[in-house]
């Protein structure tokens, strides 16, 4: 029966080996592709319809087969970077983070019922890859260890490592949490070190629940909070086309209406033709084998999208520049303010920065709300949540500060002081009460000499 199995595979070298399992490295002799043959010797180990789950629940797996002596797993293999490789290349965004980390814990719930060996086995970051496009991997390759049994509290503590490198880059040490990780999830990974989940279930909540989760994936119970600004942005976006040109705008939808109808009448017949995957932008080059009208119509598609990011980054833009109106910033006789800046965005095209040459812990103003103005009276006599994105080109500590104003005097004050980590987009916010104010004046004060880019302030009403 062995023989069968590799009778369409050339081995190539072993890959791994030990007293439990050997995993032969091979390749197919008509296709070249590259396989890896796990080969387990204990049958009583797993149940077959236990092993039937990694077919269903893991792409790479080919096929499993048992002999009189053996089980035998067939996985496709890939030269893709693991998980752990990755992140210590290169930094990848606070979406992502969210997104892998959701992925692997939403596979785990899949996969609870299996043995902890297994389930061990699957999150170990080798096991773990990211493709060209970043999208995640499971190879479902099983790797047992000397001693074969793995506990619970094991497993555990696996997770939380697995998502301190997701967040920090690199594995927990001596039980200490990296600072650079969010709160929402350092909270999740003492918990899984600390072994106070009963279950996998308690995990996946505990992540979706998360404000740093519903940031990244709000939901519809959410629109006062995160999805409200983006009706707002939405309402401004029509607004400021409207003031732009209504005469040009309308001309160019009575030009455009018919292509688009085309276009949508053409994507439905092409969606039916042509299997693409959800997480995957359609490009010209997958449809080489269609129809050139195809080709044009996917390239309309293509022109419609960068049109709307254009005018969401413009509508991203206005936003900011609410927070930040340079006329009246500057009639204030400040010493140290922010300036408009291209050099990076979390947002839009622009952000605004401060430069700490001094490296002394100067106070720069980089925002003022206007609770007297049309956009922010809504805010007066309230307590309110302000947020911001912050990068660096430092990490370092530093102090972000609210000032409400009255009649040019400071009738309020509250400070956070905050961990800014060099080269990431992070999430800040702070609470202050508007009673009796005309202004809120917002500040950051850096450590170390340094560059500083805030984009993307929202402000949120508690009470």
């Amino acid at each position: 029966m062995s023989g069968k199995i590799f009778e369409n595979l050339t081995a190539i070298d072993v890959y791994i080996e030990n007293k439990h399992q050997k995993v032969i490295k091979c390749k197919g002799k008509v296709s070249g592709d590259e396989y890896l043959v796990n080969i387990l010797f204990d049958k009583d180990l797993f149940k077959k319809e236990e092993l039937m789950v990694l077919k269903e629940e893991f792409d790479l797996v080919d096929k499993i087969e048992e002999t009189e002596k053996a089980i035998y797993i067939i996985t496709r293999y890939n030269e893709y970077e693991d998980i752990y490789e990755h992140v210590k290349k290169m930094k990848i965004t606070i979406s992502n983070q969210i997104n892998y980390s959701t992925l692997i814990l939403e596979k785990i719930n899949k996969i609870k019922n299996l043995p902890l060996e297994i389930v061990s086995s699957i999150i170990q970051s080798n096991n773990i890859k990211i493709d060209k496009n970043n999208g995640l991997i499971f190879t479902g390759l099983i790797v047992l260890s000397d001693d074969k049994s793995v506990s619970y509290a094991q497993v555990l503590k696996d997770i939380a490592n697995l998502l301190h490198i997701i967040f920090a880059g690199d594995e927990v040490r001596d039980d200490k949490i990296s600072r650079e990780i969010p709160p929402d999830i350092q909270k999740i990974i003492v918990k899984c070190l600390e072994e106070r989940y009963t279950n996998f279930d308690e995990i996946l909540k505990d992540l979706k629940s998360s404000k740093i989760y519903r940031l990244i994936n709000p939901e519809k119970e959410e629109g006062k909070k995160i999805h409200s600004v983006r009706t707002n942005l939405k309402k401004r976006k029509v607004k400021f086309k409207i003031k732009k040109s209504a005469i040009v705008l309308g001309i160019i939808a009575l030009v455009l209406l018919p292509f688009v109808a085309i276009s949508i009448s053409k994507m439905i017949k092409l969606n039916r033709e042509i299997e693409v995957p959800t997480n995957k932008e359609i490009t010209i080059d997958e449809l080489e084998d269609k129809s050139e009208t195809q080709k044009r119509d996917i390239s309309k598609q293509h022109d419609i999208m960068d049109e709307d990011k254009e005018n969401s980054d413009i509508c991203d833009d206005e936003e900011l520049l609410s927070y930040f109106d340079k006329d009246m910033i500057e009639s204030l006789g400040e010493t140290n303010i922010a300036s408009i800046s291209e050099e990076k965005s979390f947002k839009g095209s622009y952000s605004l920065k401060i430069n700490n040459s001094s490296g002394k812990n100067n106070e720069f103003l980089i925002g003022l709300v206007d609770l007297n103005s049309q956009k922010f009276d809504y805010l007066k006599n309230r307590n309110v949540d302000i947020s911001m994105w912050v990068n660096s080109n430092q990490t370092q500590d530093a102090v972000i500060t609210l000032k409400l104003i009255s009649k040019d005097k400071t009738i309020s004050k509250v400070s956070k002081k905050i961990y800014v980590i060099k080269d990431n987009w992070t999430l800040y916010n702070l609470n202050i009460n508007t009673n009796a104010g005309d202004y809120i004046k917002i500040y950051i004060t850096p450590e170390k000499i340094s560059d500083i880019w805030i984009d993307s302030f929202s402000i949120e009403v508690l009470k």
